[in-house]
């Protein structure tokens, strides 16, 4: 797999404070969601709708499936690497409790069919009826250059965090 580069890593600002907490039972945490996240700048929007859906695990396993689409391109997770859940105390959420809100990955999958692609990626939970959930990921091509980054609140969906 190709690792991102420092600066693609920075595009994420993923901000692991000492206030985040990691999950101690990873084999029993999961989330599942999808959504919509368009893409403005500021208020206009640009490339128009990205859509995904995805059930991942904090314990990486084969059953992991996540999709990314917009603009006729469609993104398959096939290899989820590595995998942190953490609960951020300034999210909740709720029903049903979960032991973490925030997913954080990385991985390699296919982009319109053709193997080699990265991806990192972080989904937040922050309740019913998911307006407050999050999406960031940036996708890259087999030499390590971004093919796209998106970020923003969900407009449809929701982000369901899971424990047992």
């Amino acid at each position: 797999m190709k690792r991102l580069t420092t600066k693609q890593i920075a595009l994420l600002t993923i901000t692991l404070t000492a206030t985040a907490t990691a999950v101690a039972a990873r084999n029993q945490c999961w989330m599942t969601g999808g959504g919509s996240v368009f893409d403005t700048n500021g208020e206009t929007v640009v490339e128009g709708r990205n859509t995904h859906g995805f059930v991942v695990h904090c314990d990486p396993r084969n059953s992991d499936n996540l999709q990314i689409n917009w603009a006729g391109n469609r993104f398959h997770l096939t290899d989820l690497n590595s995998a942190i859940c953490i609960d951020d105390p300034l999210l909740t959420p709720e029903s049903p409790d979960a032991e973490f809100d925030t997913f954080i990955g990385m991985g390699e999958g296919r982009l319109n069919n053709v193997n080699g692609y990265g991806i990192y990626f972080k989904f937040t939970d922050d309740g019913q009826p998911g307006v407050g959930d999050t999406m960031h990921v940036v996708i890259t091509d087999p030499a390590g250059e971004e093919v796209r980054n998106v970020e923003g609140y969900l407009t449809y969906g929701n982000h369901q965090a899971h424990s047992n």
